[in-house]
């Protein structure tokens, strides 16, 4: 689907990966997608807020709405006050706050286009400000717990919630039980970001290891990624690639370099198709 970004009035992209789901892009810069069932729609994560996710989703399907948050990010909840009046699913573990300095709310959309535009989509990213809100919305919002096991029922499709700490203590994955595609959010992208801990400890970075050891043994249950920036789809061997460069850090064998690249500021290791930031400051 070719994407016209001169349009008279900005849309999201909404594209169909797989039987009876939509990839929906915020302009390039972070993804939501829209997984139908035979009763109801799962909308997971609503990007930052720019334009109107809600009615991309309703062109989409006529079955009642829920959304399932991956983590509670601005970037990934920023459009949750469309959805005011359908039941919203988030882990138990996650805080909603600052990330990196980049504030909330209308201040956070306009670092985020400031700062991420430029690299994702720098034909239009200066027309992206027009779509930030006039006033500012109400970001907070009612949400019930989904636990690592949960299951989301679709009625005949069953979304089962996968507990992945790293990125943040509450990250979840969402595996679809008939494509079997992993709706991954930020634990695993093409590029990752894990912020440095006091004194550079490695907790974090151990975590994130234990999480991409479950994922990695779980691999066959799962056919492909649907991430939460870039893609929409990649390969599921990126997890290795994650895993491999994680344990190389901690044994030692793997040491990433300092670099500030874009809107990002901190040590860097790649590996095949991934690429970690850890110890980030930005």
């Amino acid at each position: 689907m070719l994407y016209n970004p001169r349009m008279d009035e900005l849309r999201q992209r909404a594209v169909a990966i797989g039987p009876g789901i939509w990839w929906m892009d915020e302009f390039s810069l972070v993804n939501a997608f829209l997984v139908e069932g035979d009763e109801r729609s799962a909308v997971i994560d609503t990007c930052c807020g720019l334009g109107n996710i809600r009615e991309v989703a309703e062109a989409l399907t006529d079955k009642p709405l829920s959304v399932l948050l991956t983590h509670s990010h601005p970037d990934h909840i920023g459009g949750i006050y469309h959805f005011r009046d359908v039941p919203v699913f988030m882990n138990s573990r996650e805080r909603l706050g600052d990330v990196f300095g980049l504030g909330s709310g209308n201040a956070f959309r306009r670092t985020y286009v400031s700062s991420r535009g430029p690299q994702r989509c720098p034909d239009i990213y200066r027309e992206l400000y027009s779509l930030i809100p006039t006033s500012e919305p109400d970001p907070s919002f009612n949400w019930t717990a989904i636990e690592d096991g949960s299951v989301i029922d679709l009625g005949g499709r069953f979304l089962r919630c996968i507990l992945t700490p790293g990125h943040t203590d509450g990250s979840i994955c969402f595996l679809d039980d008939r494509t079997g595609i992993l709706f991954s959010g930020d634990t695993v992208n093409s590029s990752i970001i894990l912020p440095r801990l006091e004194g550079d400890a490695n907790d974090l970075i151990e975590l994130y290891g234990r999480t991409l050891s479950r994922l990695w043994q779980e691999k066959d249950s799962f056919s492909s990624l649907a991430i939460g920036h870039g893609g929409p789809v990649i390969d599921k061997a990126i997890i290795g690639d994650y895993l491999h460069i994680v344990e190389g850090i901690l044994s030692g064998s793997v040491e990433g370099q300092y670099e500030e690249a874009g809107f990002r500021r901190g040590v860097v290791a790649r590996y095949g198709s991934a690429e970690l930031w850890y110890r980030c400051d930005q």
